[in-house]
């Protein structure tokens, strides 16, 4: 019996058909994977990138707070009381240059507030430098704070025994006002972490 050739392709052209659907669908899944895997690893870096920005804040706010906590706070502090005590009742202050108060009495106070108070904040502020000095700002000169060791070494010396010499080892004046403004300038900067504004090291 002789076959009919429209009969043949009939089905040949639904196969075809068919095989074409499933290549077009195939087709369609993989891009649609590719699209997803795409998404997933740009969501993945997005995710990263943002864990990355926040660890580089928090190391930045632990890192300021150290230098407050650790140098900075302590170190104002004590040279604040230290300047308090001698602009007080110090051998240049208003106290013995009036003549309101016995001369013998507040040098006698003078000499218990020095020996007892202001060489043990030296002995702290030399501590404090020595073993965290690299807390230092990359703004703040940290040649003041090194006088200040040669000072505070040398008053605990002439204290006992005044010499002439001692002039040779004068306080660093411009000392407080350094540390008082590198203090303010991380504490802004410390701020500024917390307010999400990018703050200098």
């Amino acid at each position: 019996m002789p076959m009919d050739l429209t009969t043949i392709q009939v089905p040949i052209e639904r196969g075809y058909a068919t095989f074409l659907a499933a290549c077009i669908a195939a087709l369609v899944s993989l891009i649609g994977l590719s699209v997803t895997v795409w998404s997933v690893r740009a969501k993945a870096k997005i995710e990263a990138a943002f864990a990355d920005q926040i660890n580089r804040k928090k190391e930045e706010r632990e890192y300021l707070l150290k230098q407050l906590t650790n140098f900075y706070d302590p170190v104002y502090c004590l040279l604040e009381a230290n300047r308090d005590i001698f602009e007080r009742i110090g051998p240049k202050s208003e106290a013995r240059r009036s003549g309101n108060f016995d001369d013998t009495e507040t040098a006698e106070v003078w000499r218990e507030l020095s020996e007892n108070v202001i060489q043990a904040n030296n002995l702290r502020l030399c501590t404090i430098i020595e073993e965290n000095l690299h807390f230092i700002s990359s703004d703040d000169d940290e040649a003041a704070y090194l006088q200040f060791l040669t000072h505070a070494h040398a008053y605990k010396v002439f204290g006992s025994k005044p010499f002439e010499a001692y002039r040779l080892f004068t306080f660093p004046e411009q000392l407080n006002g350094a540390v008082s403004s590198a203090r303010a300038k991380v504490k802004q900067r410390l701020m500024a972490t917390y307010a999400g504004k990018k703050g200098r090291k």
